[in-house]
């Protein structure tokens, strides 16, 4: 049997194992992916030692990009909930979006804060908030994630200065302010659409985030004002977006220096967790055991530990399959692919399915379709934005168990494994066909 038709084999059956292990025996995450990656690297060919240095590589590579970010991030939430700034957040929204529509505002918020952020970061910063609104509103859970979730993806894949769709538009020299322009564009129907599903994805798997301890509202209790609770979020977010445009500009200084270090993800979440953590001992200056071994941040640290494994072996998964020869194969399959917008839109779909990678799906898009881009009709500088949009487009989907991004979204929600894999993959593909027919429109309207 031909290497190709092995790699095929191999991926159908380690998605099989992923599904039928997580979904169906119930066995954790960790292991799941573990034998998952086995699986794939057992059947394609793959020599063992090749697979056990792509899977600690790929693991080690993932937890050392996002596991301090986990670490920070939960933190950071568990001294906004406990301190009441999370409640108090969750009413500030509600005063705005009114109960009836606090998903919405979610999504809203995702769909902003996803352009300077990225969007595990994001999703980690903002959880509080949805597990703070779903048990305010009684508003299923899984719709308050994926609502989030998927108003981060939406941006998260069109708008740069996020890496994604920054480095395609170099690859493509497409024009940088129209990119950004048309991105937003079409991500707030990519956003809405998500935003419609996970209303019914809730309807279908209602559950209210519970407490480990039952907790008795206090109504006189103390809670920090609007500003003292969103402090802790808008500081990173705003470190963070000040050093992408210190980026964009380039040049050197002291000034860009600084920024260049405190918007740095982990730098900026610390920032934000050390002034969660002095309005949290504001309203609770009796508890003095806050950081000790067995207090409450502890607690959450033991809770991020569990997180970052499982986001690592997604990682290390993704790591296999980028050593394996999937690439080469799928990179021949689609070398002579000549159907317009569709071709980058197909590369991309292949490759964020097969690698989990959103941004080398767009990247692998993008590279391969450049020596194309007459053959295309995307040569004018209109074309190149949309073979830009077309490349994103392809690469939201689908979104699964080889993402990190999924595990993140499921894990901090506490969102059963069995209902992430029923709901975001597809929601995943609602959102990549939207953005899809919106491309194509805007290709009918610009390029013909």
């Amino acid at each position: 049997m031909s290497s190709t038709a092995l790699v095929i084999i191999g991926l159908v059956l380690a998605v099989l194992v992923l599904v039928l292990f997580t979904v169906k025996l119930k066995i954790h995450p960790f292991f799941a992916l573990i034998a998952t990656s086995a699986t794939f690297a057992i059947v394609s060919g793959m020599n063992m030692e090749d697979m056990l240095s792509a899977f600690t590589s790929g693991m080690g590579g993932t937890i050392a990009d996002i596991g301090l970010v986990i670490a920070l991030g939960t933190v950071t939430g568990t001294l906004l909930e406990k301190s009441g700034a999370a409640e108090t957040m969750a009413k500030t929204i509600l005063k705005i979006t009114g109960k009836k529509h606090a998903a919405l505002g979610l999504a809203i918020t995702g769909y902003f804060v996803s352009i300077p952020v990225f969007c595990d970061s994001a999703f980690v910063l903002l959880s509080p908030i949805a597990r703070r609104l779903s048990k305010d509103t009684k508003i299923s859970m899984t719709t308050m994630a994926i609502s989030l979730a998927m108003g981060l993806h939406a941006t998260h894949m069109f708008v740069p200065p996020t890496p994604g769709p920054l480095a395609v538009a170099g690859i493509l020299n497409a024009d940088l302010g129209m990119v950004i322009l048309f991105g937003a564009l079409v991500s707030i129907p990519v956003m809405l659409v998500g935003y419609f599903a996970s209303l019914a994805a809730g309807k279908r798997y209602y559950y209210i985030p519970q407490d480990d301890e039952e907790e008795t509202p206090d109504e006189n209790a103390k809670q920090p004002g609007a500003l003292a609770a969103f402090l802790p979020i808008l500081v990173p977010i705003l470190l963070m977006l000040l050093k992408t445009i210190g980026d964009m500009i380039g040049g050197e200084g002291i000034t860009l220096s600084i920024l260049d270090v405190i918007g740095t993800p982990a730098v900026a979440l610390l920032v934000g967790l050390l002034i969660a953590a002095y309005t949290y001992h504001t309203i609770h200056p009796e508890d003095k055991l806050a950081w000790s071994f067995d207090g409450l941040v502890a607690d959450s640290l033991r809770t991020a530990g569990q997180i970052v494994l499982i986001v690592g072996a997604g990682g290390a998964f993704g790591g296999v399959l980028k050593a394996s020869a999937m690439q080469s194969v799928l990179t021949n399959a689609f070398s002579g692919l000549t159907i317009g917008i569709l071709a980058p839109f197909l590369i991309g779909f292949i490759f964020r399915t097969c690698v989990g990678s959103a941004t080398i799906a767009m990247v692998t898009a993008a590279t391969m379709i450049t020596p194309l881009i007459d053959v295309l009709g995307f040569s004018s500088p209109m074309g190149r934005v949309i073979a830009m949009l077309a490349c994103a487009a392809g690469g939201m989907m689908v979104f699964h168990g080889n993402d990190d991004f999924f595990w993140v979204t499921t894990t901090t929600s506490k969102m059963d494994t069995s209902v992430a894999y029923k709901t975001i993959p597809i929601i995943s593909v609602l959102q990549s066909l939207t953005a899809l027919v919106v491309v194509f429109v805007l290709s009918l309207i610009f390029l013909h």
